[in-house]
C-alpha cells in the first residue's frame, strides 16, 4: 500500500471514531466547555428535537426525563460542569507530585557528554504538555517531526487530527494526520505521511509536495498512553478517567438537581387565595363606549381611557401587610376562620430529600477522588491505626506510581528519537525516570513517626524525608538541609542526652552547641557549604563529609587556640 493509498484508506478508521467519541465525553466532564446563552428560543429548539446530540449525558438526561423537567434541568446546568471544577482542583494538583519524587533519574549522553537536561529538548515546557495530554487528551501521538530552522523537534497530535493509522498494542508504524505546510508564500493544507523510512507531505488531492529519509529506522510517533482500553483494537486507549465516567455522569446530574432545589429554600411553591382582578392594568376602562382599533381610540386616545400599569403588588414582598375580609359561614353564620389561616401556603423540600441528595454527592465525590489519588480521609475523622495510614499511602503512591512510569515511558521514547534524528542515534543515550517516592507523607506524620523512632539512624533519615517534603520545591534547600543534617552529631535532644551521660568529645560538644554559629564560619571562609559539597565534584559522598567534618574541626580547634592564648 502506496502512502498516498494508505491516506486514501483511513486504516483503523472505525477505531479512530471510537477514540474521538470516548475523548469528547470525557473532555464535557474533565475540562468543561463555555456557558451557552440560555434563551427560550435556545430552549424549545432543545425541546423540539426528535434526534440525539453529540452530548450523551444531556440525551440521557432528556431520556430519563419529561420535557418540563428537563428544561427546567437545563436551565440550571451551568458549564463548566460540576466534575470539571473537582478534576481540575482536588484532583489534578494531587497528581503533580509525579514531578517531585525523590529518586527520579533523568540522564542524557551526546556524543559521550552527558548532562541531566539536554537544551534541545525544552523539558520543562515538554513535561507539563505530556502531564496534560495524559490526563485530557490521552489518545494523542507524540510525533518527533525535526524543523531545524524554526528550532521545532516534536509536537503532540490530537486524535481529532489522525486520519490513518497502523499499529500494534505499544507501537506505531505508520500513522497519516491533518497537518499543514508553511512555506515563504502560502500555507498549503492536507496531510502529514510518518513511517520508518520517511515524513511526506500531501496536499488535499494527495499530491505530494515534500518528502524526506530519516535513519531512525523506528516510525518517530508514538502513542501517549500505553495501554489499550479493548483488547480488539490498538487505537482506543485506557484512561484515568475512563472507567469513572458512570460517577461523573451521577456527579453532574445530582448537583445540578441540588443547584435546583436550593431556590425552593428561600422562595418556596407558594398557594394563594385566588381574587380576580376588577381592573387589569393595561385594559380599557370600563364604561366606555369606543369599540377596540376604532379610528376614535387610535386617533384619540387618552391617558384616562386605559387602567394604568402598575409595579407589582405581589403579596410575598418584604413588608407586605395583608389583608383578608373574613368571611361567614352560611349555616352557623360563624366566621370561616379557615380562609384566614390558609390565605397562604408554602410548600418546601422535604428537608429529608435534601439530606439524601447531599450525602449521596459527597459519597460519589469522596468515590471518585478515592479512584484517582487514593485514600482522601479527611484530616479531622477518627483516629486510624497504623495499618488503616499505611494503606491510604501505598493506595495514593499506586496511582502516582501508575503516573511516573506513563510520564517516564513517553519521554523516553520522544527524547530518545528527538536527540537521535538531531545527532545521529549512535551518538545518544538516555534514561529517564519520574521516580516512585513522591513525599506521600505529611509533615506531622513524619514528626509522629520521629518521636518513636527505634535510634538514632532512624531519626536521622526522618529528619531529612521531613526537609525534603518540606522543600520539594526549593531543591537547593533540601539539599542543604541534608548535609547539615549529616554534619551535626546528634539529631535530637534525646540522643544529645544519653551521649552527655557518657564522655563527649570537647569537638564535638562544640559543634553540637554551637551548630550555627560554626556553619557560618564555615561558610564565611568556604562559601556556601552545599555549594562547597557540590565543588568536591565526583569525589564520594563518604569522603566530602569527612572532608567537611574535618575543616569544621580545624575551625573550632583554631579558635579555640586563639581565644586560650
Amino acid at each position: 500500500m502506496t502512502p498516498s493509498e494508505f491516506i486514501k484508506k483511513k486504516v483503523n478508521h472505525k477505531h479512530i471514531l471510537h477514540a474521538r467519541q470516548q475523548h469528547k465525553d470525557l473532555s464535557y466532564f474533565t475540562q468543561g466547555s463555555l456557558q451557552d446563552e440560555v434563551t427560550i428560543e435556545y430552549l424549545n429548539v432543545w425541546a423540539g428535537r426528535k434526534y440525539a446530540s453529540d452530548n450523551k449525558f444531556l440525551n440521557w438526561v432528556k431520556l430519563v426525563f419529561k420535557t418540563e423537567n428537563f428544561l427546567s434541568f437545563y436551565k440550571y446546568l451551568r458549564n463548566p460542569v460540576a466534575s470539571a471544577k473537582l478534576v481540575n482542583d482536588d484532583i489534578k494538583p494531587q497528581l503533580r507530585r509525579v514531578f517531585h519524587a525523590d529518586d527520579s533519574v533523568f540522564k542524557y549522553s551526546v556524543r559521550g557528554i552527558e548532562e541531566t537536561c539536554h537544551a534541545d529538548l525544552k523539558s520543562k515546557q515538554f513535561d507539563e504538555e505530556l502531564f496534560n495530554t495524559i490526563l485530557f487528551s490521552h489518545n494523542s501521538v507524540v510525533v518527533q517531526d525535526i524543523d531545524i530552522e524554526n528550532k521545532r523537534y516534536r509536537e503532540i497530535v490530537p486524535i481529532s487530527k489522525i486520519v490513518s493509522v497502523d499499529c500494534d498494542v505499544d507501537k506505531i508504524k505508520r500513522i497519516a494526520y491533518y497537518s499543514c505546510l508553511e512555506l515563504e508564500d502560502r500555507i498549503i493544507h492536507g496531510f502529514s505521511y510518518i513511517d520508518k523510512d520517511q515524513y511526506i507531505f500531501f496536499d488535499r488531492d494527495y499530491n505530494q509536495i515534500v518528502q524526506s529519509f530519516h535513519d531512525l529506522e523506528d516510525c518517530p510517533a508514538d502513542w501517549v498512553s500505553s495501554e489499550n482500553m479493548f483488547l480488539e483494537n490498538n487505537v482506543v486507549k485506557k484512561s484515568i478517567f475512563s472507567y469513572a465516567l458512570p460517577d461523573f455522569e451521577e456527579y453532574v446530574f445530582l448537583k445540578t438537581l441540588q443547584r435546583m432545589t436550593e431556590p425552593n429554600g428561600a422562595i418556596p411553591v407558594t398557594v394563594e387565595l385566588d381574587s380576580k382582578e376588577s381592573n387589569p392594568s393595561g385594559e380599557l376602562r370600563k364604561g366606555l363606549s369606543k369599540e377596540p382599533m376604532s379610528s376614535t381610540i387610535l386617533g384619540a386616545q387618552t391617558n384616562n381611557d386605559i387602567n394604568p400599569i402598575e409595579p407589582s403588588k405581589s403579596s410575598l414582598q418584604a413588608g407586605t401587610v395583608v389583608k383578608v375580609k373574613v368571611p361567614k359561614d352560611q349555616t352557623t353564620n360563624k366566621m370561616d376562620m379557615d380562609v384566614v389561616q390558609n390565605y397562604f401556603q408554602f410548600h418546601y423540600m422535604p428537608v429529608e430529600a435534601m439530606t439524601y441528595l447531599n450525602d449521596r454527592i459527597k459519597e460519589i465525590k469522596k468515590d471518585l477522588l478515592s479512584s484517582m489519588i487514593g485514600d482522601v480521609a479527611e484530616q479531622n475523622e477518627a483516629a486510624k491505626n497504623e495499618m488503616q495510614v499505611s494503606k491510604g499511602y501505598d493506595s495514593k503512591e499506586d496511582r502516582l506510581r501508575w503516573l511516573s512510569e506513563e510520564l517516564s515511558r513517553i519521554k523516553q521514547l520522544s527524547d530518545f528519537k528527538t536527540l537521535a534524528l538531531l545527532h545521529g542515534k549512535e551518538n545518544v543515550s538516555v534514561e529517564v525516570f519520574f521516580g516512585t517516592d513522591f513525599f506521600i507523607e505529611t509533615v506531622d506524620d513524619l514528626y509522629q513517626s520521629f518521636a518513636i523512632a527505634p535510634n538514632a539512624i532512624e531519626r536521622r533519615k526522618i529528619l531529612k524525608r521531613i526537609s525534603q517534603n518540606r522543600n520539594k520545591h526549593n531543591l537547593q534547600q533540601a539539599k542543604r538541609d541534608t548535609i547539615l543534617y549529616d554534619i551535626i552529631p546528634y539529631v535530637s535532644d534525646k540522643d544529645f542526652s544519653t551521649a552527655m551521660s557518657k564522655d563527649v568529645d570537647p569537638i564535638v560538644f562544640e559543634l553540637q552547641t554551637r551548630f550555627d554559629y560554626w556553619i557560618s564560619i564555615f561558610e564565611a571562609d568556604f562559601g556556601q557549604i552545599e555549594l562547597f559539597y557540590e565543588g568536591l565534584g565526583d569525589t564520594p559522598e563518604s569522603v566530602k563529609m569527612v572532608t567537611i567534618k574535618n575543616l569544621l574541626k580545624n575551625i573550632i580547634q583554631n579558635e579555640k587556640s586563639v581565644s586560650n592564648a
